[in-house]
C-alpha cells in the first residue's frame, strides 16, 4: 500500500538578519556597483564631475537672486545667503539623488536582475555610497564658501556643538532615501505611473522642506508651519543649518520622532522589497 504525499513549500519569512548578512557577504559586489554608478554618471559628458559643483552653484545663485534679492526673504546674518542656500542644497541633493535612483531600482536594472542571482538590495546600497561620494564634494564646496565668508567677507563664526550630529543627520537621510525609495521601487514594477510622479514629487517635496527659505521666516501659528513639521526632513535640514548658523530650529524631540518614523519606513521598505523581488520579472 502506497501513501500519497503532498509537498507544501513553506514561504520564508522576512529575515532582517539574513538580509544584513547577505549585504556583508556581497560587499565586493556593492563596491563594483558603486564604481559603476560613479563612472556611468559622467560618461560622454564634456564637463564630467564638474557638474557636481555647477548644479548646486547655479541653483544657489538662483535662490539668492529670487528669494534674497527679489522676494527679500531674510537669511541668518552670520552667513552669506549664497552659503546658506548651498548648505541646504548639499544635504538635499544627497537625499533627492539617492531617492530618485533607488526608486527606479527594478526598472533600471531589470536586464541584470533577470540574468543572474545576487541580493537585489546591493544595488540600492551602492547608490547610497555613490551619493555620499558626491555629497562630500558638494559639502566641501560649501565649507570653502563658508570659510571665505568668515575670513574675507567678515561674517561671524557661529559653529556650535550640534555640528557633531552631522553624521547622524546624514545617516537619517540615507535611511529615509533607502526605505522610501524601496517602497516606490517595489510599486513601480506594477504601476509604471509612479515613475512619472517621482521627479515631480521630489520637486514638490523640496518646497515642503526649508531649503529655499529659512524656517524662522514662517509664523509659528501658521498652517504651513505645522505642515512642515510633519515632514521628517524638516528637523534634519534645520539641524544641519543650525550647526553652522545657530539660527533656526533645533529640536532633539523632533529629530528623535523623525528618526523613529524613518526607521519604520526602512523596515517597511525592506519588507515590501523582499516580497516583490521574488516575482518582479513577471511584472517588469
Amino acid at each position: 500500500m502506497t501513501e500519497d504525499w503532498n509537498v507544501v513549500e513553506k514561504k520564508k519569512p522576512f529575515n532582517l538578519k539574513k538580509i544584513l548578512k547577505d549585504l556583508i557577504d556581497y560587499k565586493d559586489l556593492i563596491f563594483l556597483f558603486f564604481k559603476r554608478d560613479i563612472k556611468a554618471s559622467y560618461q560622454q559628458t564634456i564637463l564630467g564631475p564638474l557638474w557636481l559643483i555647477i548644479q548646486p552653484v547655479f541653483t544657489s545663485i538662483v535662490f539668492t537672486v529670487v528669494f534674497g534679492n527679489i522676494a527679500k526673504i531674510p537669511t541668518p546674518a552670520n552667513i552669506s545667503p549664497f552659503a546658506f542656500y548651498l548648505l541646504g542644497l548639499s544635504f538635499w541633493n544627497y537625499f533627492a539623488d539617492c531617492f530618485n535612483k533607488i526608486s527606479g531600482t527594478f526598472i533600471s536594472n531589470a536586464s541584470v536582475f533577470g540574468k543572474v542571482y545576487f541580493p537585489r538590495l546591493t544595488v540600492p546600497v551602492s547608490v547610497l555610497l555613490s551619493g555620499i561620494f558626491k555629497f562630500f564634494i558638494q559639502f566641501g564646496l560649501f565649507l570653502g564658501v563658508y570659510i571665505y565668508g568668515i575670513i574675507i567677507q567678515g561674517y561671524n563664526f557661529q559653529i556650535n556643538v550640534t555640528i557633531l550630529l552631522l553624521p547622524v543627520y546624514l545617516l537619517l537621510l540615507s535611511v529615509f532615501a533607502l526605505g522610501f525609495g524601496l517602497i516606490v521601487s517595489s510599486f513601480t514594477t506594477k504601476y509604471r505611473d509612479l515613475t512619472m510622479l517621482v521627479s515631480f514629487g521630489v520637486q514638490l517635496l523640496m518646497y515642503a522642506t526649508p531649503i529655499a527659505y529659512p524656517f524662522f521666516t514662517i509664523g509659528y501659528n501658521s498652517v504651513f508651519y505645522k505642515i512642515l513639521l510633519c515632514n521628517p526632513l524638516t528637523g534634519i535640514i534645520e539641524g544641519c543649518k543650525y550647526a553652522f548658523t545657530s539660527n533656526g530650529l533645533f529640536s532633539a524631540n523632533l529629530i528623535m520622532t523623525d528618526a523613529v518614523f524613518i526607521i519604520l519606513i526602512l523596515v517597511l521598505g525592506m519588507y515590501i522589497f523582499s516580497k516583490v523581488e521574488k516575482r518582479f520579472m513577471d511584472t517588469v
